[in-house]
């Protein structure tokens, strides 16, 4: 019985002492609840932290700074050794919990446009008949039929008299206004009709990486439409122009930002032709000074001699910008002669 007694207190301070050498000393014996011995999914990284190659961590790929987010796809655990993290790019990092926590990705703070990693569906209904008042494609497509087109694509009254001869002539309801059975009997196509209104910009960033990324996949997606035309009202597929706000709007759609109450759909709604002030006027982006601005950032520009938002355009770095101007979309100086009074700078990713 004492043999026993005296055992047992052995194993007790043996124990002790090594968990005291295995935290203290950096020996391979380790906490458990120091480590992720599960898989976490998506981490940050609190501090820098080396990748490696292997999961041996002998060979080292790259130091990664302190807000770095990865996947993570495996938790891998070697005898005596304490776990380490294989990501979805087949490399190695720390477990620790000292330097990676497990996170649901990458979001902006709560006071502003949340980030997110389903497809946006913006609001409004896809299929909507164009009448006086509209713009955007679907009145570019039917200007351009009826002759009415002169490089403004509005529906105007010009455009209703149009569309009414018209559907007199083809025994249609004479409305002025373009519904589906108008639109397919002026020869465009029952998938255009609809396809037009529900273009969205794909997601092109996940919740593992982080906010250069979704940068990068809102400036990516305002290059598709380089060289295309000015439309006003316009925010739809890379087929075609767009005006300001419709890049822009297409733009954070891709980065995972969904502007509401501005939408898409309703770009080409009257009352919406100057979404670029409702972009300015939303208190769910960051604004910034003008001194202050950084790539991805939207600068706001004041129509001249007055405090009138007028125009919009995506900040690449290095004073220039991407942006949708008569006549087309392109890459110009943040300031030229046609529009350089700048009203201020909102940031989408912060």
């Amino acid at each position: 019985m004492q043999k026993r007694k005296y055992r047992l207190i052995e194993l007790i301070i043996l124990a002790a002492f090594g968990v005291f050498i295995g935290v203290g000393f950096g020996s391979s014996i380790h906490a458990s609840s120091s480590y992720y011995t599960t898989n976490p999914g998506i981490i940050k990284t609190k501090k820098a932290v080396v990748y490696y190659r292997d999961a041996a961590r002998k060979v080292k790929d790259q130091t990664v700074a302190a807000n770095h987010f990865a996947k993570i796809s495996n938790v891998v655990t070697t005898d005596g050794k304490a776990p380490v993290l294989e990501t979805n790019t087949g490399r190695f990092l720390t477990a620790s919990k000292q330097f990676v926590v497990k996170t649901t990705g990458y979001q902006n703070p709560k006071r502003y446009y949340q980030v997110q990693y389903n497809q946006i569906k913006p609001f409004g209904k896809v299929g909507y008949p164009v009448k006086r008042g509209f713009e955007g494609i679907k009145t570019w497509y039917i200007m351009r039929k009826m002759g009415t087109f002169s490089g403004y694509d509005k529906y105007n009254q010009a455009t209703y008299n149009a569309v009414k001869r018209f559907q007199r002539r083809h025994h249609l309801k004479v409305s002025g206004n373009v519904n589906e059975q108008t639109w397919l009997k002026m020869g465009f196509s029952k998938r255009a009709w609809t396809g037009i209104d529900r273009y969205v910009a794909p997601l092109k960033a996940h919740a593992w990486d982080g906010r250069s990324a979704h940068i990068e996949a809102m400036i990516h997606q305002a290059y598709r439409y380089l060289g295309n035309p000015y439309l006003v009202g316009s925010s739809s597929s890379p087929r075609y122009g767009t005006d300001c706000s419709g890049l822009a709007i297409q733009a954070m759609y891709a980065g995972g930002i969904n502007p509401l109450p501005v939408s898409s759909i309703h770009h080409a709604y009257p009352g919406n032709e100057w979404n670029s002030r409702n972009l300015w006027a939303s208190k769910k982006f960051k604004h910034v000074a003008y001194s202050h601005r950084q790539r991805g950032d939207l600068v706001f520009y004041y129509q001249p001699g007055t405090h009138v938002i007028w125009h919009v355009a995506i900040y690449l770095g290095h004073n220039r910008v991407i942006e949708s101007w008569p006549p087309k979309i392109m890459i110009q100086s943040i300031k030229n002669g046609q529009r350089s009074d700048v009203a201020g700078v909102a940031r989408v990713f912060d």
